[in-house]
């Protein structure tokens, strides 16, 4: 379209307004002409035929005879004026399958909605820019503290020093442990046949946990200084 519109006025050639750089072209061979140095073929892909040129230096072997009429191919290249309009041809491919020409319509497509609406740079709105010229302002103004009224000279409290620390004697373990244990089994005013309850123990032997107790009392009882009395909850020493 806009090729024909050049020849019809004469104007420079551009599409939708911007001058093209590179093309890039899917369209179906519709003639072909072999020359030693490459080729020259129309191409149409629907929206009109131009005329293309493709010239090779040193071609592959079966490079070009695989262009024929019929085929469809992808090139890009430059837009040519003289001697007359034309596509100059730098590289070129046959198409692989059908979807290439539907993707090559949408680019197309993407291409026209770039090109007919630029991007514009994002301006700030007034609102927004008054906000910060506000804000800037206010930084700008040191902010007045009231004068300070001089009062009565601080006193300082006196701070009562801390207690010190009571530090707790360490609960007997191992064989210490064991060596209470049949002490305070073996005290006087204990009975021998009904002996003490873990409570009673614990409760004379201090911090030592209950459980503490009657693992070490379990050992005691494996090695015969021990025996359980008139329930689980008793022990009394050999």
């Amino acid at each position: 379209v806009a090729i024909a519109q050049r020849g019809e006025t004469g104007e420079e050639l551009k599409f939708w307004g911007t001058e093209p750089g590179a093309l890039i072209l899917v369209a179906a061979v519709e003639s072909v002409v072999r020359q030693s140095t490459g080729l020259e073929m129309t191409l149409n892909d629907s929206t009109g035929r131009i005329k293309a040129r493709y010239f090779v230096s040193d071609p592959q072997p079966g490079e070009l005879e695989s262009i024929t009429p019929g085929a469809y191919v992808s090139v890009f290249g430059s837009l040519r004026t003289a001697p007359a309009t034309h596509l100059s041809i730098n590289g070129l491919r046959l198409v692989d399958s059908a979807d290439e020409v539907s993707y090559h319509m949408i680019e197309v497509a993407f291409a026209m909605l770039r090109l007919q609406q630029p991007e514009k740079e994002a301006a700030t709105p007034a609102p927004k820019k008054a906000a910060v010229e506000a804000s800037l302002e206010f930084a700008a103004t040191p902010e007045k503290k009231p004068a300070e009224v001089a009062g009565p000279p601080a006193v300082a409290a006196s701070v009562p020093a801390p207690a010190p620390a009571t530090t707790k004697p360490a609960a007997p373990q191992g064989a210490t442990l064991r060596t209470a244990l049949l002490n305070v089994l073996r005290a006087d005013g204990v009975d021998p046949s009904a002996g003490l309850s873990f409570a009673a123990i614990c409760s004379q032997l201090g911090s030592v946990a209950e459980a503490d107790v009657r693992a070490c009392a379990k050992g005691l009882i494996d090695q015969g200084d021990v025996f359980e009395t008139v329930d689980e909850n008793h022990i009394a020493a050999v």
